[in-house]
């Protein structure tokens, strides 16, 4: 199993047959049409197998509607990249030298990775509600650098980014002093659920329990 696992790693022509053996199991289906007349359509940079739907005669490949589309960084590595963040838990600077890349494109791939990994997980389990023993607990965000999904941008430009007008208050944090809990909820060998808040207050935590906890259970 282990060899095997390693064998991903070593190129990204196996790593594209395994993404290919994995998402096809079931017969190849157009991700815009939902079709199942699909034909090969020659080879996408001589690595992922590309297809033509008959339906709707567009073409797509093997990463098509996947995360590791439109990716610079090889399947392998972002599969090494998997491995390293979920397996052995290693940060993200740590990975980008065992990778051999710059931290920004490594995290932009690991952004997108926890971002997927976090929407399956409501997928699977946003319709159950939470039971037996649950932990709970809040945290406050505080509002932080003005445009965030252009900081590294920002920094190529030669200057720092903007800090907003907070207003920072005495007492807890809320949504009108940028500052909004986010309320945690955690199932004993379960799973979790992060809910941003208006406040703290007794009401306000009564209707997420309600809404997110399963009457009965221990809190």
């Amino acid at each position: 199993m282990l060899a095997e696992l390693l064998n991903l790693f070593v190129c990204e022509v196996s790593a594209a047959r395994f993404l290919r053996e994995v998402r096809w199991a079931e017969g190849i289906r157009c991700p815009y049409c939902s079709s199942e007349a699909i034909i090969k359509w020659a080879w996408y940079r001589r690595v992922y197998q590309r297809y033509r739907c008959k339906a709707c005669r567009r073409t797509f490949n093997d990463k098509t509607g996947t995360i590791f589309a439109y990716s610079r960084i090889p399947l392998n590595e972002w599969l090494f990249l998997a491995y390293l963040l979920g397996c052995l838990h290693i940060s993200i600077l740590k990975a980008s030298r065992e990778l051999g890349r710059s931290y920004g494109a490594v995290y932009r791939s690991a952004r997108k990775m926890m971002y997927a990994i976090h929407r399956f997980r409501r997928r699977l389990w946003g319709s159950r509600k939470l039971t037996g023993d649950v932990e709970m607990d809040e945290v406050y965000v505080k509002a932080g650098l003005k445009g965030g999904g252009n900081y590294w941008r920002i920094l190529s430009l030669g200057r720092k980014p903007r800090y907003r007008g907070l207003k920072a208050e005495r007492g807890r944090g809320s949504w009108k002093k940028d500052m909004p809990p986010i309320i945690i909820l955690v199932e004993r060998r379960g799973v979790e659920r992060y809910i941003p808040s208006t406040d703290v207050e007794k009401r306000t935590i009564e209707k997420i329990v309600s809404r997110h906890v399963e009457p009965g259970s221990r809190i």
